[in-house]
């Protein structure tokens, strides 16, 4: 095998790995990525059930000053 032979076969291998470790990083970051949106998902999720209850509360709070202004209104009215 000549020189040139042996630069590109050198060149290549250089070429070839930087790419693997290109993919490989790429690889990384695409697991840390999914890791990350599911973490927001289950955190996303969990706020909206809190959400949920305080807008059940909220809604039985408010119809429950509902029945106290029409229990006041009768008043004012006999």
């Amino acid at each position: 095998m000549n020189k040139l032979e042996k630069e590109l076969q050198s060149y290549t291998r250089a070429k070839h790995q930087k790419h693997d470790a290109l993919m490989k990083a790429f690889d990384t970051w695409g697991k840390e990525v999914e890791a990350t949106l599911n973490h927001l998902e289950k955190i996303n999720g969990k706020l909206f059930q809190q959400f949920e209850a305080n807008m059940g509360d909220a809604e039985a709070f408010f119809a429950k000053k509902e029945k106290q202004f029409a229990r006041m209104r009768r008043q004012f009215r006999e």
